[in-house]
């Protein structure tokens, strides 16, 4: 047997493996034409709500300062709705001071701000009677308090009886009456009415209501 001759068969091995490896391009994966799709950041693409700004509300604390206050002209009704509850109107007082008279109310027993209503009347109305009370002077100024409730056993007692000064314009402060939340009491003035400033005090509560000369 004649032995066949190496170039030879290392010519036939050559190309068998050029066969095999252009078969395997052919069968390899291809591609894909289509880029696989991005997946988009959260909130990529859209505008972000700018945050909400709070609308500043002012609000008008009540007079604590008599001094700087100025006086009200008749006609005008001094209003301060206040945040107090359960005081009661414990003490009232007189007093005479140069260019204007005073009116003080004392306050014990509750929480908050007290509240006001002052103003000049024809009539004393009383709450919720409408009793028409007889007040000296020649003007009558009415005064609301607001946040006051009843005296309590064992707790603060409500001031009892008119106020009649020696002195000064102020006739006659007729004693406070509670009902359902609000303490009335009268004002008599000579010569009235007159110009009026109202004022919050603490350390004890008070709503003190000067009248001019």
């Amino acid at each position: 047997m004649v032995a066949p001759d190496r170039r030879l068969v290392v010519a036939t091995v050559v190309a068998t493996l050029v066969t095999l490896t252009a078969c395997a391009r052919d069968v390899a994966p291809r591609p894909s034409a289509t880029p696989p799709s991005a997946t988009a950041a959260p909130g990529a693409g859209t505008t972000p709500a700018p945050p909400s700004t709070p609308v500043p509300t002012t609000v008008a604390p009540p007079t604590t300062d008599p001094a700087g206050t100025a006086f009200a002209p008749p006609g005008t009704e001094l209003t301060h709705e206040g945040d107090a509850t359960g005081y009661v109107v414990t003490q009232v007082r007189v007093g005479e001071h140069p260019g204007y008279d005073r009116v003080v109310y004392e306050l014990a027993g509750g929480e908050g701000t007290p509240g006001y209503r002052v103003g000049w009347v024809d009539r004393a109305v009383e709450d919720p009677s409408g009793a028409v009370r007889q007040v000296d002077g020649d003007g009558i100024l009415q005064v609301r308090l607001i946040g006051t409730t009843y005296p309590v056993d064992g707790g603060a007692q409500e001031h009892a009886g008119d106020v009649r000064p020696d002195d000064g314009h102020i006739e006659q402060v007729v004693r406070p009456l509670t009902f359902e939340g609000m303490t009335q009491s009268f004002v008599g003035v000579d010569d009235g009415p007159r110009p009026v400033r109202v004022t919050l005090l603490q350390d004890p509560v008070r709503v003190v209501v000067d009248v001019q000369d």
